[in-house]
């Protein structure tokens, strides 16, 4: 498995001052904690590259392979995502967003599946929504699935939550080379939207725009924990609350 980590954003909202991935939690940075997990899912991991942008220099002392965006004040996910290119012809390759927290076994259940595009839900989101008090339902977004748990729509406005399914995690799961479908469409976004919709793209919204092309994303639906950090009151919780 080769796996893509993003680490780009400058975390606006958390204003950290750093890339949220090195925000210390328990004496440990998050990267750290999302390497560790990874490890401890047994998998064969052969290749890790992180995508940075802002403040890369930070990230010089780690041993993975790096490369930067050096557009990240003006993209989204999906560009970056693009740049990890070195990997459109592997046969496994999972995305994982650099602000997310998990247990490793999530990682363990997507590889043993028989599906080759998955994207895991979080079962719990409507607990942690609410923990997180009534103003942040704001940043929830659509995710409805088919009978067959597959994707249908997701990251629209909501309008109800309990029309909500499930909660994206920042982490996309691919075999059998669906990864080298996944950037090939996301060219072929290019060519049929503007440059601008191109590099603004967010992974959510690409994930529909497959949806379209009638591309399978299958979901998994996971109940472990699971932690966004997004705001200082994310990072609270965190603190308060992890154990890993």
């Amino acid at each position: 498995m080769k796996v893509i980590i993003l680490t780009a954003g400058s975390g606006s909202r958390l204003k950290y001052g750093k890339p949220k991935s090195l925000v210390s939690i328990d004496e440990r940075k998050l990267i750290d904690i999302q390497l560790s997990q990874l490890k401890l899912a047994e998998i064969d991991i052969e290749d890790i590259t992180v995508i940075t942008g802002y403040k890369s220099e930070l990230f010089s002392d780690f041993k993975f392979k790096k490369i930067k965006n050096e557009k990240y004040n003006i993209t989204n996910q999906m560009y970056s995502i693009s740049l990890a290119k070195h990997y459109k012809n592997e046969k496994e390759v999972l995305i994982v967003y650099g602000d997310v927290l998990f247990e490793h076994y999530l990682i363990k259940d997507m590889s043993n599946s028989s599906f080759d595009f998955i994207v895991p839900s979080y079962s719990k989101f409507k607990q942690l929504w609410k923990s997180r008090g009534d103003t942040r339902f704001e940043d929830l977004e659509t995710f409805e699935i088919s009978e067959k748990s597959f994707l249908i729509q997701i990251g629209e406005k909501v309008i109800d939550i309990n029309s909500v399914k499930g909660q994206f995690m920042g982490l996309v799961y691919f075999d059998n080379y669906k990864f080298k479908i996944f950037l090939e469409n996301y060219e072929l976004f290019n060519v049929e939207n503007s440059y601008q919709k191109y590099m603004e793209l967010q992974t959510t919204h690409f994930l529909n725009y497959l949806i379209s092309r009638s591309i399978d994303i299958k979901i998994l639906p996971y109940d472990g924990y699971f932690m966004e950090l997004d705001s200082q009151f994310d990072l609270e919780i965190i603190q308060k609350g992890i154990n890993f």
